[in-house]
């Protein structure tokens, strides 16, 4: 089975200096977008991966302890960006989506997940178990901002990562092991661990038989596995695993060298975000 369609939208975006993405460039500020895709599976209906900044992210980091990212990290966003109302604008409810898949829980991929009260959620139990147990604080520290989280989440949550895990074909590689998240092959999610414990990407099969890869934070802009950047050390404090990170950008490369029928999205991309200005959408 194929996935009928993928449509980017761009929700909101923060500002970090170039240099620490790329330790090439200068210390001027850049964008990055936080991007969400809508996907529309031919059984499940309409299926979001990760949610974005929304008011509910903007409303908890008035108030400590969330109000130390807000002051380290820049976010410009307004309502009418949010996730919810940029669907409305495209004649999609918020009740109509049924799942959100999300890759990782930092503030920018969870800020809307309250706006979707009837979506069930799908994510790694690995990442979860990261952080359900961590104070504010502590949870803060790794980019989470608990509050975010639906009162409800246990209940609606489904772990992908509770599934077997399959050995891929060759058009995956270097990416060897997945989940075939519905078990039709229209999903593939891969574990990204590195920017976060538990990230995942989604490997998305389109019915024109185009592959895209949502990876989600692996990378913060396409140049690091085009080129093989890696990071700033100073980047270094935002990255979980810093070693696993490096594998994958080496296995991003691999792929985009070896794959070129794969379109790679990583959410805060300049690319990606034009993808979304442009309105474009893969069938």
């Amino acid at each position: 089975m194929f996935i009928n369609m993928v449509k980017i939208f761009a929700c909101g975006y923060c500002t970090h200096p170039e240099k620490i993405v790329n330790p090439k460039q200068s210390l001027k500020p850049i964008k990055f977008p936080a991007t969400v895709a809508l996907l529309e599976h031919p059984t499940h209906g309409y299926i979001l991966f990760d949610t974005g900044y929304a008011s509910y992210f903007l409303e908890a980091t008035r108030s400590f302890p969330y109000s130390i990212y807000a002051n380290l990290t820049p976010v410009f966003f307004s309502e009418e960006r949010s996730i919810k109302n940029q669907l409305k604008k495209q004649g999609i409810d918020h009740n109509d989506i049924n799942m959100i898949i999300l890759s990782h829980f930092h503030g920018d991929h969870v800020g809307g997940l309250k706006d979707f009260p009837n979506a069930k959620i799908l994510t790694f139990k690995k990442a979860y178990n990261h952080i359900k147990k961590l104070s504010k604080l502590r949870a803060l520290t790794k980019g989470c901002l608990l509050d975010l989280l639906p009162q409800d989440f246990t209940e609606r949550v489904s772990y992908i990562d509770e599934a077997p895990l399959l050995t891929l074909s060759e058009s995956y590689h270097p990416f060897m092991e997945g989940y075939d998240v519905f078990r039709d092959d229209s999903i593939i999610a891969v574990d990204l661990t590195g920017h976060a414990v538990g990230q995942l990407g989604i490997f998305v099969n389109l019915s024109s038989g185009k592959k895209i890869f949502l990876c989600a934070d692996a990378v913060w802009q396409s140049t690091a596995f085009e080129k093989m950047i890696f990071p700033h050390r100073i980047a270094h404090l935002l990255i979980e695993d810093i070693d696993a990170y490096k594998k994958n950008i080496k296995k991003l490369h691999l792929l985009f060298k070896q794959n070129h029928h794969i379109e790679i999205l990583p959410t805060h991309c300049q690319k990606t975000w034009e993808i979304a200005k442009e309105g474009i959408i893969y069938e």
